[in-house]
């Protein structure tokens, strides 16, 4: 069967998500992960199919895009894999997109542009809810500035009962608190402490919330793109409501996210991927709903007046998507932005961010078919 997407990490939150709305969109899918048994659901469907691969054989990543002969490729999986997989797609010659995140790797996506362009295909990298929508909503936001300052962004959220449920990857939650975060202060990239951008402050719909500097790619698009509008600061800030970041905060001061292999009963794994496979089993509580806010605030110029704007997605747990809670954003987005490669709305070949890219109004459309509303200075945008 010839499938219109091919899904790596398709076992996994993000992937499923993403692979049920491109079902529900009448597409056909091919999941990649390592265990079919968390997708039995999606299996059913007619237009799905499994294969079990292993990410870390760069022959049998190459297989499975042969084999799915899709026209885009979908990168679900962690974070650690966009780099194998960028060198299968160029094999294959295939255009990809994928979640994105870590501005160490999204430096390493950047100089494999030339080896895309000349390929005639696309790696679109950080298309999720942040980075993705964020990016999105800051390129909307100073489109029509004459020159931009600043850009502080990030996400806050909670829950209706005050109890841990694994927010997102925890591997990506664990890598964002102890990556020492890059920002980018009065014209120049610094290492910096988390706590520097540490406080407390009052966000739509979700009320007061202590945000932390957190390494992400947004750091590095921003500059990238806007900085002929003289862009001097951006600063990412990730917010978690008390009772999720104190257990985040323990497991990582007991070692939980420690990669280094232990053996137990005579099998050997790392505590990390023991987490990983523990936090999978804990189930949301009946009742349970999340709410979450992806914030930018941007500070520049336009007709030699200043301007602040702040934009908001507000995004909430939507009926029938119960068991994905605020993580709609993500899945569904990069499945809208997918979506848009595969019709043609997308054109550009090489490797680039949704800000650079993704037409604004098309892409808040979709948003708001899915119940995800962005507000511009409180005003709503679509």
């Amino acid at each position: 069967m010839r499938y219109d997407f091919i899904v790596f990490g398709g076992t996994g939150l993000q992937g499923k998500i993403c692979a049920r709305d491109l079902l529900e969109n009448g597409y056909s899918v091919l999941l990649v992960g390592r265990d079919s048994y968390y997708i039995k659901d999606l299996l059913n469907h007619k237009k799905t199919g499994f294969m079990k691969v292993n990410l870390n054989n760069q022959k049998e990543i190459v297989n499975a895009i042969k084999k799915s002969q899709a026209d885009v490729v979908v990168n679900c999986a962690e974070l650690i894999f966009n780099i194998p997989i960028m060198k299968a797609c160029l094999e294959t010659k295939k255009s990809l997109i994928d979640l994105g995140g870590s501005q160490k790797i999204t430096l390493q996506q950047f100089k494999l542009n030339k080896l895309f362009k000349k390929s005639g295909i696309l790696n679109l990298t950080g298309c999720g809810s942040t980075p993705g929508i964020s990016n999105i909503m800051a390129s909307y936001a100073v489109r029509d500035l004459d020159s931009v300052y600043s850009i502080d962004l990030g996400f806050v959220w909670d829950s209706s009962i005050k109890k841990f449920v694994v927010p997102y990857s925890i591997p990506s939650i664990f890598y964002e608190f102890t990556e020492p975060p890059i920002i980018y202060f009065d014209g120049k990239f610094k290492k910096s402490d988390r706590m520097v951008c540490t406080g407390t402050y009052n966000f739509k719909e979700i009320g007061k919330q202590t945000t932390y500097c957190i390494d992400h790619s947004e750091v590095y698009t921003f500059y990238k793109y806007f900085k002929n509008k003289g862009l001097k600061d951006v600063h990412y800030m990730a917010g978690f409501p008390e009772h999720s970041i104190n257990v985040i905060k323990m497991l990582i001061k007991l070692g939980f996210n420690s990669k280094e292999e232990i053996e137990i009963n005579n099998v050997k794994i790392s505590p990390l991927d023991f987490t990983t496979k523990i936090l999978k089993k804990i189930k949301m509580p009946d009742g349970y709903k999340e709410i979450e806010n992806i914030w930018v605030k941007v500070k520049g110029e336009k007709n030699n007046k200043k301007v602040n704007r702040e934009l908001n997605c507000i995004v909430k747990t939507l009926k029938g998507w119960e068991e994905a809670g605020s993580n709609v954003d993500t899945g569904r987005t990069i499945s809208i932005i997918s979506q848009m490669i595969k019709n043609g709305l997308i054109k550009e070949l090489g490797v680039y961010a949704p800000e650079a890219v993704v037409p604004h109004e098309e892409f808040f459309k979709q948003l708001s078919k899915r119940e995800m509303y962005v507000y511009m200075n409180g005003k709503k945008v679509n």
